[in-house]
């Protein structure tokens, strides 16, 4: 089931977005996230972009989201887009209809570029993408370092239709 974020969801999404500080290079973040930190970025991103989880029985499962990718009022149909999966769950369908759900939602709300940037490689994503119609754009080499290695990133987009 796909919901809009509640402020209950937020320690859920928090366990799941440590899991992937500590454990993949697919997050740059270096120290675990606090509650405090997500709450407030969170409250940020609210007030302009959606934020919607997947459940399972009751359980978050995942979560996604819009937000700024660059300040300028140029960009301002822009928008990045995130998502995450709790690990048990990747590969059984719901991260697709979460992320079409989020881009539905962008949609309605008029966004006209979504921009999806991903630690390269992460041939999971990579398909997601790609299955809902981005295109790969291009990559920066040797972008971030984690777990002493270094690693590239890559950019997809997706346009929307003019409205």
């Amino acid at each position: 089931m796909i919901q809009r974020y509640q402020f209950q969801d937020l320690k859920a999404i928090v366990t799941i977005f440590n899991y992937y500080v500590h454990n993949d290079a697919c997050i740059f973040q270096m120290k675990p996230y606090t509650y405090f930190e997500i709450d407030n970025k969170f409250n940020q991103i609210l007030k302009k972009y959606p934020i919607l989880v997947a459940r399972d029985a009751g359980k978050i499962i995942g979560f996604a989201y819009g937000s700024t990718w660059r300040d300028k009022p140029a960009y301002k149909k822009s928008v990045e887009t995130t998502i995450y999966m709790h690990p048990r769950y990747k590969n059984r369908g719901m991260g697709k209809e979460l992320y079409q759900a989020l881009i539905d939602e962008l949609e309605e709300l008029n966004f006209h570029l979504l921009v999806a940037c991903m630690t390269l490689p992460n041939e999971q994503s990579q398909r997601l993408h790609e299955k809902l119609g981005f295109k790969f754009v291009g990559k920066f080499n040797d972008a971030g370092m984690k777990f002493d290695n270094w690693h590239d990133v890559g950019f997809w987009q997706k346009n929307l239709p003019h409205k």
